[in-house]
């Protein structure tokens, strides 16, 4: 809970929405299968119903199942983002941005930014958008944390970068034993981001079901 004052929420408010709608590059979709039914009961966190598998300690290598269950709401949460149905979507992204996947991050910051799915936090946007944009990223995500941060006014920006700061601590790549990879799409120029837990290969599933799940992410913030 962010407690300042209501004229440094509206000014965030102001800034981070002014930059609207970040433009999308035009990259083919992810071949995802159709999302399953999450049930929950109302006292039950929609996330621990997503990932039932125990979260590993502190840079405690994670079981296989762990690894799988947050693999597959990445995959879902992309899946219903691109077709529009934010609600659906935001838990499992959120769950995914949460174990380090810069995707997922960079698509609840934006999420946040325009209230789509969730209450509009301009803190919450300002801090995932940080944290997605850090290390290894997409230029397209970069770009825009940069043109939010470009519209916070210098008064407000020691308190984001301390968020942001914390978020990366505890949600980060690194903190999540997750590793970012950008390179280019052989024989092109298009760049891609490719995000995996770093631990995977000591379980053997190097087959058609852990490849399946790893699949390069290469839509970006804001894509429809």
């Amino acid at each position: 809970m962010h407690t300042v004052s209501s004229s440094f929420v509206a000014s965030l408010v102001v800034a981070v929405a002014a930059c609207g709608l970040p433009a999308a590059a035009k990259t083919p979709a992810e071949e995802v299968k159709p999302p399953r039914q999450v049930q929950a009961s109302p006292d039950e966190p929609v996330e621990e119903v997503i990932v039932t598998a125990t979260r590993p300690s502190h840079n405690r290598v994670p079981p296989l199942e762990y690894l799988l269950e947050v693999y597959d709401a990445r995959r879902q949460g992309a899946y219903l983002y691109k077709r529009g149905r934010y609600d659906e979507a935001f838990p499992y992204l959120l769950t995914a941005a949460k174990r380090g996947f810069k995707f997922a991050q960079a698509r609840v910051g934006f999420l946040y930014q325009q209230g789509l799915g969730t209450a509009q936090d301009p803190h919450e946007a300002v801090a995932w958008l940080g944290v997605a944009a850090r290390g290894a990223t997409m230029p397209e995500i970069r770009n825009h944390f940069n043109s939010v941060w470009a519209k916070i006014p210098d008064l407000y920006r020691p308190e984001l970068a301390d968020l942001i700061d914390s978020y990366e601590r505890k949600y980060g790549a690194q903190a999540n034993r997750v590793s970012c990879d950008t390179g280019y799409k052989a024989g092109t120029f298009v760049k891609h981001l490719t995000c995996r837990f770093m631990d995977e290969h000591l379980y053997g599933q190097t087959g058609e079901t852990m490849n399946d799940l790893t699949a390069t992410d290469v839509a970006v913030v804001g894509d429809g």
